[in-house]
């Protein structure tokens, strides 16, 4: 039996969602703009399901569409509604027979952002100096067909290397490939293969090989897991024999990096190495402005041009803007010049005497009321183990020490012991909220003592 209100109800829900997104878009683009291209658009969904259809007025705006807004519009469409969405795009007449392909419209698109919704190509600021990583990025994350394997993106820290790392494995699940990547940083490489010799690494190979991308974060890391670079060196292997892609990124020319043997230097100097620099004074203003922009922080221009030139790096400007947004989101005030140079004066600080291994554990051991030796020494009372692993974790988390430094500083111990002791304190903290409040106030003592 004919139910023509079913029709008017769906028409409503497709009214309220194409409404929402407009005022989402309307944050960071002009209306004027919106009109030539937002307005004409049809959406469609189904309320039982994740999935949206766009149809477009004519295939000269469907062609348009493709090369100018399609990756930004559909970022936009998971930052507004969330992830998990099936955009399917059409173009007006006859739906298609079911199982039949509509050839002239775009090919659907996952709108899910696993490895972190800020993480597209959009939002890489670059300019004339890093157009050839960019490029290069995007063609590995867009290509059918492996060309550069492995992919190496070098870069000091705050150049952008983790960002366009996870650039490119969000690209690629769009195509509904997110199971198959593997993405990781040395630690939890390491980890992966922790749980024991024999069985355990065989397992952990078995499960590598179920991936078809390898997508690892700073290979310097390996620095910290001897025999670890053996596994991946097997890895890289498998990986090249099936064309399965790889992706690398290294904060130092792999020369320099001192866990990495001869033979697998060797296996990734044979791919595609390609080098980020800093970012401009010019890359960094668009980088503030956008963040700005879209977290409606409230900078003035001559604010923005302070921050962007007092900071070099990406990752050093984030930190900042996280202070300014917390500030404004949190005490609901603007941002005025002297509240401006006072936050950005607590964030660069006075040069401090550095914090070293030695007040670490003096900090630690006055706390628990013993003797810095009895940390760095064997003994394996309750009291004395719980300092040394809070001082270890506090080491590792304040100096970056690899672990087998400090196996070293800490009586000679093994690598693989530290991890445990760590990873125990962390886990603790996790589930003792006290723990969590008493491992803070050691890191502020820590500081302090220096």
């Amino acid at each position: 039996m004919p139910r023509p209100w079913l029709g008017l109800f769906f028409l409503g829900i497709f009214s309220v969602i194409k409404q929402q997104l407009r005022k989402h878009l309307a944050k960071t683009i002009a209306d004027t703009d919106l009109k030539r291209w937002f307005d004409p658009l049809e959406l469609a969904t189904n309320p039982d399901s994740l999935e949206i259809v766009v149809q477009f007025p004519h295939v000269y705006f469907a062609q348009w569409f493709q090369t100018q807004i399609k990756d930004d519009f559909e970022k936009q469409v998971g930052d507004c509604l969330g992830q998990g969405y099936l955009l399917r795009y059409r173009l007006p007449g006859p739906a298609p027979a079911r199982g039949v392909a509509q050839s002239q419209g775009l090919d659907p698109a996952n709108i899910a952002f696993p490895f972190g919704l800020e993480y597209t190509f959009e939002q890489f600021f670059t300019n004339q100096k890093n157009l050839l990583p960019l490029a290069s990025a995007k063609d590995v994350a867009k290509s059918q067909e492996v060309k550069f394997n492995p992919f190496i993106v070098l870069g000091e820290s705050g150049t952008g290397k983790s960002h366009l790392l996870r650039c490119m494995a969000n690209e690629i699940s769009r195509k509904g490939h997110k199971e198959a990547i593997f993405l990781c940083s040395a630690d939890e490489l390491a980890e992966l293969f922790q749980t024991q010799d024999g069985p355990g690494r065989l397992g952990a190979r078995n499960r590598l090989a179920e991936h078809r991308y390898l997508f690892m974060d700073d290979l310097p890391g390996l620095d910290n897991y001897p025999g670890l670079a053996d596994e991946l060196l097997i890895l890289v292997n498998m990986f090249a024999l099936n064309k399965y892609q790889m992706v690398f990124t290294s904060s130092k020319p792999l020369a320099d990096c001192d866990g990495l043997p001869g033979v697998l230097r060797a296996r990734l100097e044979g791919g595609l190495t390609v080098q980020l620099s800093k970012p401009d004074l010019d890359v960094r203003v668009k980088f503030v402005q956008d963040h700005c922009q879209r977290k409606s922080i409230g900078l003035t221009k001559a604010q923005m041009l302070t921050l962007a030139q007092r900071h070099a790096d990406f990752r050093t400007l984030t930190g900042m803007l996280n202070k300014f947004q917390a500030y404004r989101e949190l005490l609901k005030r603007d941002i005025s010049d002297s509240i401006f140079e006072n936050i950005l004066g607590h964030g660069q600080g006075v040069a401090r005497p550095k914090l070293s291994p030695q007040t670490i554990i003096y900090t630690v051991a006055k706390r628990f009321k013993l003797d810095p030796q009895d940390i760095t020494g064997h003994s394996r009372k309750k009291g004395v183990v719980l300092a040394r692993q809070t001082a270890m974790l506090l080491c590792r988390e304040e100096l970056g020490l690899s672990y087998p430094a400090l196996g070293k500083l800490f009586g000679g111990k093994d690598h693989s012991t530290v991890l445990y002791s760590i990873k125990k304190v962390v886990k603790i903290q996790i589930d003792d909220q006290h723990m969590k409040q008493f491992i803070q106030e050691m890191r502020l003592s820590c500081r302090q003592e220096r």
